[in-house]
């Protein structure tokens, strides 16, 4: 048999054995709605009952209240009497509609009741007569009498025989409930049976319906699937099942086909697949490293483009200054036929001062340029910084003498040993003192203070100038930086000093930064961090 044709024998199966759970459903709900019709219609007839009970003893009460109030209890009198007609002509209407509509087995019951109602009616009737002739009988001042009527005919006939009507349906009512209860409890339990019937042939069906799929269907296809795989994962091959005479069957014998022909096509491409592999492999070892090669040569040129570029560009502006200078004091000397030898001596002078900074700014040049390319070696050795301060001390002498400015050193007794380069050490402190001395006013004091805290080593310079600038502060270790504040606008510095200090400091794996002065004054401050020579290091250097 085909697979399409098990199918829907299947679902044929499956279809009818759902048609017959719904049937079973319906039937179940009907019985159920017609056991809650006849419930509500029970306890609709019971709370109709207490209805008129209390109705009677409202009529039977406004009645008694004539003795209390007077003739002008009439009017509630006859509204009591009045709305307990309506009601029991109401509910006697209803009753003929019900008895005419009613299943054979419910006319009995529905006639029991229509009779207490006419019975019930005529009572009630009584009592408004009763009620009438007592109040009658006050209006003409015979109490006595119209109390002894009412003993009679109300407390001891009508109330009696009302009471008794009410009390008897109450109790036939209170039996057609409970029995409504019971047989509700009956069908509750007939549709819980019902349900786990359904429950259990519902699933044997299910059950029964997946296993059949489950060897027709889903394990040929799983075994497909798995060869699928593992054809794909090349792991090998699933031997299939080709006897089966539907679909999957014949699917199964194309594709034990199709497998040897794969495995075939494989063998040929898994050759060619090695062969071409060793060459891109070769190929591509060979671009990763001409492209490596390319992209550092191209980063370097750029590198070397940007930084001539910059260089080209500063060192034309320094350089014209000077050499302006130089040009005009040569000039005026020589536009007089017969200078004097005072204004020789004066161009030459200041000449031979442009001619000085023009040098230190070559050298400050040279250096740069070198540091740039790697060609500044900076050789660490013990390093006392005492010895180096007071070098950078007596080397200050020429620098403060002109201006009267005084040197105060602060540094402790015991050594403070870093590992530094001493020459390039004392070239930062220099450039930095010389910076501080060159913006001192006239007979200050410019401060060197060393101190050594943890494993690090602090050096302060500070003078009592004006200070930096706020606006120059990220820009102060730039090249050809020159601040707002800086006396260097009328020939003195050129703005590579700090550049060159920080590249000196920094090879020392230090810092450097600027801040004010602390001598009470809006002076500058250059601080630097080094870190000390440990015990360990300077044993492993001697050795």
């Amino acid at each position: 048999m085909k697979i399409r044709a098990k199918l829907l024998v299947s679902h044929g199966f499956v279809a009818l054995v759902v048609g017959c759970i719904c049937v079973l459903i319906l039937i179940g709900l009907q019985a159920t709605d017609d056991s809650r019709h006849s419930f509500e219609r029970s306890y609709e007839s019971l709370r109709e009952i207490n209805e008129l009970n209390s109705d009677a003893n409202r009529l039977s009460e406004q009645i008694a209240e004539l003795f209390t109030v007077g003739l002008e209890g009439r009017d509630e009198v006859t509204e009591a009497y009045d709305h307990l007609i309506v009601q029991l002509d109401v509910l006697h209407t209803a009753l003929e509609a019900d008895l005419a509509e009613a299943a054979p087995e419910d006319r009995e019951s529905a006639q029991a009741m229509l009779d207490w109602i006419t019975e019930l009616h005529t009572e009630v009737e009584s009592l408004g007569a009763a009620g009438m002739e007592i109040f009658d009988l006050l209006s003409k001042g015979q109490r006595e009498v119209a109390q002894s009527l009412y003993a009679r005919r109300v407390e001891d006939d009508l109330d009696t025989s009302i009471g008794t009507l009410i009390d008897e349906a109450i109790r036939r009512n209170a039996r057609s409930v409970n029995a409504e209860i019971d047989a509700w409890n009956e069908l509750t339990e007939r549709q819980r049976l019902l349900a786990i019937s359904i429950f259990v042939t519902a699933a044997l069906v299910a059950v029964g319906t997946a296993l059949l799929l489950d060897k027709q269907v889903s394990r040929p296809l799983a075994d497909l699937s798995a060869a699928a795989d593992n054809l794909a994962s090349g792991h090998g091959e699933i031997a299939l099942d080709t006897r089966r005479s539907d679909e999957l069957g014949d699917l199964a014998e194309r594709f034990q086909e199709m497998v040897q022909r794969i495995s075939e096509q494989q063998a040929s491409l898994r050759a060619a697949r090695d062969s071409l592999a060793e060459q891109v492999s070769e190929r591509t070892e060979s671009l990763s490293q001409r492209t490596e090669q390319l992209e550092a040569a191209n980063a370097r040129l750029r590198e070397l483009d940007s930084s001539r570029t910059q260089f080209l560009a500063d060192i034309s502006h320094e350089l014209r200054t000077p050499l302006t200078v130089m040009r005009g004091q040569a000039e005026v000397a020589l536009r007089n036929p017969n200078p004097s030898s005072e204004l020789l001596q004066a161009a030459m002078q200041a000449m031979v001062r442009k001619t000085g900074q023009l040098g230190q700014l070559v050298d400050d040049l040279l250096f740069l340029a070198r540091s740039e390319a790697g060609a500044i070696q900076v050789i660490p050795s013990p390093t006392m910084l005492q010895e180096t301060l007071a070098e950078v001390t007596m080397d200050a002498r020429s620098l403060r003498a002109a201006d009267g400015i005084r040197i105060a050193l602060h540094q402790p007794e015991d050594p403070v040993m870093v590992d530094a380069d001493p020459a390039r050490l004392h070239q930062a402190v220099m450039i930095i003192l010389d910076n501080a001395i060159r913006h001192a006013p006239r007979d200050s004091v410019v401060s060197i203070d060393l101190k050594r805290s943890d494993d690090m080593a602090y050096l302060s310079i500070s003078d009592m100038g004006e200070g930096f600038h706020e606006a120059d502060i990220p820009h102060v270790f730039d090249r050809f930086y020159r601040g707002r504040n800086s006396r260097g606008a009328g020939g003195k510095g050129s703005g590579l000093g700090l550049a060159i200090a920080y590249w000196i400091v920094s090879r020392h794996h230090g810092r450097i930064s600027i801040g004010q002065a602390e001598n009470g004054t809006n002076g500058a401050r250059v601080d630097v961090i080094l870190p000390l020579l440990t015990e360990t290091e300077g044993t492993d250097r001697h050795a």
